[in-house]
């Protein structure tokens, strides 16, 4: 994986001319090799859509996991990193005041057949082209009405891993998400340095989870991924820390929607 500085990350978004806003809208294919962008920000909202591949955002509430068949909804001036492997997608980059929407946080939602051919069929128009062509901008207009729906209707979802800000339990996290199957209580109080009745305090208030639950998600998000790259079922289960494959499935299919059989077929 390519891992940008910050310096890196901005000459991107220069160079893709993502540091101004466009009159509607800018549609752009997404690197398909294993790409880590730094923190960043645009004065543009973004919909990222993945059709196969795995995509991670961090943001400030978490990490936020991108599933195939859906987008991200990343709001304008939020400051986020992005995790891309084998990406199969696009990124829509819209005008802020061509966009009525009440969500100010990132938000993962599915997407119609009909919203990804429309988010791949924008990839025609090159950059400013709406301003001078009216199908182009009645086209993305459509487009953007499409997304506000789909997003309003999407609700609340739950693929965010969230985050805290207590140094310790920073330092704790970042521990047990270097390898979240052999992750126990023991090792992330070790590098919290603190007392389990401590821990389990600041860990709910801060997360709104309790740890168990907080590592059985991080174990699934890595699941998703060694999933995406197209290691197998099996494999992916034992090093996730489930003992029964049986066990691994019902709770993977809990949090995706899916079974792990399927989100590899539909990630690869």
């Amino acid at each position: 994986m390519k891992i940008l500085t910050v310096e890196e990350t901005q000459a991107v978004l220069k160079e893709n001319h993502l540091d101004q806003v466009q009159a509607v809208g800018l549609a752009r294919k997404e690197a398909s090799e294993a790409l880590f962008y730094a923190w960043h920000a645009h004065p543009t909202h973004q919909i990222l859509f993945a059709r196969k591949g795995t995509t991670q955002v961090e943001g400030e509430a978490g990490r936020h996991l991108l599933p195939a068949g859906h987008a991200l909804w990343i709001p304008a001036q939020m400051r986020h990193r992005t995790m891309i492997r084998n990406l199969d997608g696009v990124s829509l980059f819209l005008a802020p005041e061509e966009v009525e929407t009440d969500c100010r946080s990132i938000r993962a939602f599915p997407v119609s057949p009909l919203i990804q051919e429309m988010l791949f069929y924008a990839l025609r128009w090159s950059e400013g082209v709406g301003d001078r062509e009216p199908l182009a901008k009645s086209f993305l207009q459509t487009l953007v009405l499409l997304l506000q729906e789909a997003i309003q209707a999407a609700g609340k979802q739950d693929f965010v891993l969230p985050k805290a800000r207590h140094p310790s339990l920073q330092r704790a996290m970042d521990a047990a998400l270097l390898d979240p199957g052999a992750a126990s209580l023991a090792i992330v109080l070790r590098e919290a340095g603190m007392s389990e009745r401590s821990f389990r305090r600041y860990f709910d208030k801060e997360t709104g989870m309790n740890w168990q639950q907080w590592i059985t998600q991080a174990r699934l998000f890595h699941a998703a991924t060694s999933l995406a790259r197209g290691e197998s079922v099996t494999q992916v289960a034992a090093e996730s820390g489930y003992a029964s494959q049986s066990a691994f499935a019902k709770a993977f299919t809990r949090l995706l929607g899916c079974s792990p059989a399927r989100f590899r077929s539909q990630s690869g």
